[in-house]
């Protein structure tokens, strides 16, 4: 069986000391003025022999597990699957590995999950909270554990967060709606105990304000995350006296739900009735109609959650801002000119 490659391996190759292979790989070279051209022979050569380091005893000396606990509401939310994958390749580029728990819209599970987590002694956590309660992530901080929200946050905790300008995002979406002449838009929420939606339906609101449109309490409807909810919302909105010309979906499983009950009446996008989907998915370009969307930057967000959160790890005295990431509306088919 070949021998495993190690730091004495490379040392012995290269003739140069054990120390001095640990401190070049491990980004001292500079603080031991060891030269560019020994760093670079020794990371070319470690790779030649495939040398991996040995996170087990490297987390022993340095009392760290290299893992950070990623907690999601629902591995099934195209959104949240895809920030998950963001925030792994992240990860991994720093060594670090992902243990992945799905809360499945539970607080109860969520709150389990906490515990779970906690045992497991990851060195720090990013979490996309269910509901709103909050008080057992001030667990995690008790246990001196690094914590990190993502998307869904608390305004009225001081955890810090990443999150998307859900404002904005629904304000630009609304005003396209508007440009194209509508003015009868109706409103699919998900739940409205969550930051994320008082957000975008405040952008909602004030676009209409702000064009002389009286937000009416029949155009707003809705009430969680999930196709039934689209589904249903889009059946009773498509069969008022008077129903709207244009519907915004605040979420993309909302927004499947409001597709299926479109169809299933037998009308047609954006001819019958025009649509915007809160969430991009690479397969709304490949319907016909195509859908337009609100683009989050899953990959922007998920860069700068794993950058928070081992920034934290490594000083756990750093104060981390909230940072709202920018949105991005991609036009495509799906919203008729009045």
């Amino acid at each position: 069986m070949k021998k495993k490659a190690s730091l004495k391996t490379i040392a012995k190759n290269l003739g140069l000391s054990p120390g001095t292979v640990s401190r070049a790989l491990n980004g001292k070279a500079k603080a031991y003025r060891i030269s560019d051209e020994t760093v670079d022979a020794i990371k070319k050569h470690a790779e030649e022999i495939g040398y991996s380091p040995n996170l087990i005893a490297k987390g022993l000396q340095a009392s760290r597990t290299f893992t950070i606990g990623l907690m999601i509401p629902d591995i099934a939310n195209p959104f949240f699957a895809i920030m998950a994958k963001n925030i792994e390749k992240a990860a991994s580029k720093a060594n670090f590995s992902i243990i992945l728990v799905d809360a499945e819209e539970d607080t109860d599970k969520e709150k389990r999950q906490v515990q779970n987590m906690i045992g497991r002694k990851v060195d720090g956590i990013i979490a996309a909270p269910v509901g709103t309660a909050f008080d057992h992530f001030l667990e995690i901080e008790k246990q001196k554990i690094p914590l990190l929200f993502v998307d869904r946050y608390f305004t009225d905790s001081t955890i810090p967060y990443i999150t998307s300008d859900n404002f904005q995002g629904s304000y630009d979406a609304i005003k396209l709606f508007l440009d194209n002449g509508h003015t009868k838009i109706a409103l699919i929420k998900g739940d409205e105990t969550a930051e994320t939606v008082r957000e975008r339906t405040k952008g909602y609101r004030q676009a209409l304000e702000e064009n002389g449109i009286s937000v009416e309490e029949k155009w707003e409807t809705g009430n969680e995350f999930s196709m039934e909810n689209g589904y249903l919302s889009t059946k009773e909105l498509l069969n008022l006296p008077n129903p709207p010309t244009a519907i915004f979906a605040l979420n993309n499983l909302i927004g499947f739900g409001v597709l299926q009950a479109i169809k299933e009446m037998g009308l047609t996008i954006p001819a019958d009735i025009s649509l915007i989907i809160f969430d991009d998915e690479p397969f709304l370009s490949l319907l016909s109609p195509s859908i337009t969307a609100v683009k989050q930057d899953s990959e922007k967000i998920g860069e700068i959650a794993v950058a928070f959160i081992l920034e934290k790890i490594d000083n756990e005295g750093c104060e981390l801002s909230p940072v709202i990431v920018p949105t991005e509306i991609i036009l495509r088919e799906s919203v008729k000119k009045i």
